[in-house]
């Protein structure tokens, strides 16, 4: 299992809601990205004054029980907005990672901000982050569908974390407070970019 098993259900929302045409087009890459910084890399990632932005901006409220016990984090917020042909979702949650992709044991705690849109070019948008990154996907991180950038803050710059690092040295990494993930994912058609930060327990 993977995150992109996490993202399914709220894929299948996202598609139950839009009411977009098969034919519409794709949203731009780049104003998805400047979604993802304004409202999850400018806040940290921190729940509260990631949604107020998005409460600001007529966001609509998307209820976690509309997702019932597939709901992809704890502690989950969600937003939506239509736009134009097409629809965009917005959410933070936690979540503790125990599928395989960043960790074997499940011992890292994250802390998630999440922006998707439908319909929308993957390629496209992942190429943007990664531009805007400066960095190639992290092959440990990384499977079709889904890729991952995660990097350490240094003097103020992002470094990218080597895909030889070793578990044990991740997770002392993580521990600093000073690594964050930046996930790129297509799932059933909705594209989101993923802000994780790891948490103390």
């Amino acid at each position: 299992m993977s995150l992109l098993s996490i993202m399914k259900p709220l894929a299948a929302t996202a598609v139950a809601l839009a009411l977009a045409p098969a034919v519409a087009q794709a949203q731009a890459a780049d104003p998805q990205l400047a979604l993802f910084q304004s409202t999850c890399v400018e806040t940290d990632g921190q729940a509260s004054a990631a949604m107020a932005k998005l409460d600001a901006a007529g966001w609509d409220v998307l209820p976690p029980e509309m997702m019932g016990a597939d709901a992809p984090f704890d502690n989950m917020q969600a937003r939506l907005l239509f736009a134009g042909e097409g629809i965009q979702i917005a959410m933070t949650g936690d979540m503790t990672d125990g599928l395989g992709t960043l960790t074997d044991g499940g011992e890292l705690y994250l802390a998630v901000c999440a922006v998707g849109v439908m319909p929308g070019d993957y390629a496209a948008v992942d190429g943007a982050v990664a531009d805007w990154l400066d960095m190639t996907p992290n092959a440990g991180m990384s499977e079709a569908g889904l890729n991952g950038y995660p990097y350490t803050i240094e003097n103020g710059r992002k470094v990218a974390v080597s895909p030889d690092l070793g578990e044990d040295a991740l997770l002392e990494l993580a521990a600093g407070d000073d690594m964050r993930i930046v996930m790129t994912g297509d799932t059933d058609g909705v594209i989101m970019i993923m802000y994780m930060r790891p948490q103390p327990r």
